[in-house]
């Protein structure tokens, strides 16, 4: 690789309310992007006018632009890019490629096309991304996501013999939060011991009003709102099992990371997302009903020890394929392809 410093300015959705898996990516990359010999500079949608956002480039033009969502910050980067005359590539992250309503849009599909490369955290998304978009396969890039252990930290408060299923997730239909509970439900008459801590913001009100007064009368679901991310782990290393519902991934979501990084055991809905992370049986479990749902989480109730060996098996894989220093390698390696062809 060269030596000369890159300046790059990633470009963000969103910056403001609940955290979302997009934000935590972001940080994560403009934290580590500089041991690469990246300079780094962020403009954020949600809180920059558009003028604001050309008069911060003009001062010291970048090298190129990084936007992660294609529907979100792809189009922006697109407009940003051309009043510059510089390079831009687009990170897939998930709803602009598996949400019809906004892979649909003509300017997702735009900024798409006109990216100097095209980057996704797994080889199946960016199959999936090829066959929708054959005139970018040329310019598609694999980069997985990296994660790290979380710092230790208070251990969160909890009855010994209770056992957490945890659900983190922003509160928006997408993550299938109400199917999680109805699912779970014959199980929590079964075993007492059976909690579901929903861990996240509300995106969509209305969605959150309506699991509120769901579980309202279900003393086995809590909701406490979104926890500061630095605090997730002592969150995590309360959890007997991860879950993750979310009816679809644009590739590997940042919770189940986190999770298998902690030594938790994950189980994730059977989606082209999750299935790039998850080895079902080796290092998590998928399952594509409630039946099986049920079938798996009884599973572990019955025999915890099963749930310690898998999850030290996605610990082990998830520290060997997913270091946050591949992750950052892997983008240096994309932007010097884009200026340097």
């Amino acid at each position: 690789m060269s030596s000369r410093i890159i300046n790059v300015t990633l470009i963000s959705p969103f910056s403001i309310g609940p955290t979302r898996g997009n934000m935590t990516t972001v940080r994560r990359i403009a934290e580590h992007l500089p041991q690469t010999g990246c300079r780094v500079t962020e403009i954020t949608l949600d809180s920059m006018m558009s003028d604001e956002q050309c008069r911060l480039l003009r001062q010291e033009t970048p090298d190129l632009l990084h936007a992660f969502h294609a529907h979100h910050a792809g189009p922006a980067a697109r407009l940003l890019a051309g009043q510059l005359g510089i390079p831009y590539l687009v990170t897939i992250t998930g709803s602009d490629l598996f949400d019809p309503e906004l892979c649909g849009e003509a300017s997702t599909g735009q900024a798409i096309a006109d990216a100097a490369a095209v980057t996704c955290f797994d080889p199946q998304v960016a199959g999936h991304l090829a066959r929708l978009f054959p005139d970018v396969a040329a310019r598609i890039a694999v980069v997985p996501q990296g994660v790290a252990p979380f710092p230790p930290g208070l251990p969160y408060l909890h009855g010994e013999d209770e056992f957490i299923v945890l659900l983190p997730a922003a509160i928006r239909p997408v993550k299938g939060i109400t199917s999680a509970i109805e699912a779970l439900a014959p199980l929590a008459g079964e075993f007492p011991s059976l909690r579901l801590l929903v861990v996240g913001g509300e995106l969509d009100r209305l969605h959150a009003a309506d699991i509120r007064e769901r579980v309202a009368a279900l003393p086995w679901v809590s909701i406490p709102g979104e926890i500061p991310h630095l605090q997730m782990g002592a969150i995590f290393a309360a959890a007997g099992l991860v879950l993750n519902s979310s009816y679809f991934e644009g590739g590997m979501a940042n919770t189940l990371l986190e999770a298998m990084i902690m030594g938790r055991p994950v189980l994730a809905r059977d989606v082209l997302g999750n299935r790039s992370l998850i080895r079902h049986g080796q290092t998590g479990w998928l399952y594509k009903s409630d039946d099986e749902l049920r079938h798996l989480v009884r599973s572990m109730l019955l025999n915890p020890a099963a749930g310690r060996e898998i999850a030290e098996a996605g610990r082990s894989f998830a520290t060997e394929h997913y270091s946050i220093a591949n992750e950052v390698q892997g983008y240096r390696a994309v932007y010097e392809r884009i200026i340097f062809q």
